[in-house]
């Protein structure tokens, strides 16, 4: 009887043991996985406060390395975000390593996409691939930012003429620079998109004529002197190409600048040269 309550006693202590070591046991594991996890998001916090310390101090090269060893430890963090459009600006605007950065924009905009800064990572993303030659590629995603306001709408346009401009694409940068000047007042992107009209029609085309309008509206409307001077000289060859050398002459002889007075007298005394060449031809031809 004594030795029958000893195997119940001993079996209740077994199963009593049974049950509750599997919890213990647990509890272990469990607080041991826990630790490398705790390890690596301390790790992760003193790794982003340094890169915020290397940007306050302006060794960008430093506050790189540490955003990218926060974003290898943590990269769902709630400060993942910030912390990657930071290491895209870093390579963009201090380190100039446009593959770097062009790849973190686009993380974050895959990642973070309704973010406030999204607009202006996709903008800087463009900027990037037109930093890398890859024109179209940046055209994209300047069309992809479609913003509300007119004047940023206006200015994202001139951002895409200037790139078909780049690409020598001469007749959709035109189109462009007349979004930008379409039933706009005459402004500074206004004045960005009649210049570079003017230089296509007038440099790349020597289309005389049409480039005439685009030059006087310039020498008319702008309040930079620089501009005015340059639309004027860009008026006197123009009527030269057209052969109208007297008007070409009346205009340089309306540039008062002193500083220039030396050149006009010698682009003048050309003009006047070329003016009897031609006579003297168009007689001989007239014979």
């Amino acid at each position: 009887m004594q030795s029958t309550r000893f195997k119940q006693s001993v079996r209740r202590i077994t199963v009593f043991r049974s049950r509750r070591l599997p919890t213990f046991v647990s509890l272990a594991i469990c607080v041991l996985l826990c630790l490398p996890a705790v390890g690596c998001r301390r790790d992760a916090r003193q790794s982003l406060e340094r890169a915020v310390e290397a940007w306050d101090s302006r060794d960008y090269k430093l506050a790189a390395e540490e955003y990218e060893h926060y974003l290898s430890l943590d990269p769902t963090s709630d400060n993942a975000a910030e912390a990657r459009f930071q290491l895209a600006n870093i390579y963009y605007f201090n380190l100039h390593r446009y593959d770097q950065a062009r790849a973190h924009y686009a993380t974050f905009l895959t990642e973070h996409s309704s973010h406030a800064n999204a607009p202006l990572a996709r903008e800087r993303l463009a900027e990037v691939l037109g930093e890398l030659g890859r024109s179209y590629d940046a055209i994209a995603e300047y069309e992809n930012l479609n913003p509300q306001d007119l004047e940023e709408r206006r200015r994202i346009r001139l951002r895409i003429a200037d790139l078909y401009f780049a690409q020598k694409n001469y007749s959709q940068a035109l189109t462009e620079y007349e979004k930008v000047i379409d039933a706009a007042a005459y402004d500074e992107l206004s004045e960005q998109a009649y210049l570079r009209e003017a230089s296509i029609y007038h440099i790349e085309r020597s289309q005389y004529e049409q480039a005439l309008p685009v030059y006087q509206k310039l020498a008319s409307d702008s309040s930079d002197q620089g501009v005015k001077l340059r639309a004027t000289y860009g008026l006197a060859d123009c009527y030269a190409g057209l052969y109208r050398f007297d008007e070409a002459i009346k205009t340089l002889r309306e540039i008062k600048d002193e500083g220039e007075q030396k050149a006009i007298a010698e682009r003048i005394a050309l003009l006047e040269a070329q003016s009897r060449e031609a006579a003297q031809a168009k007689s001989g031809l007239e014979r």
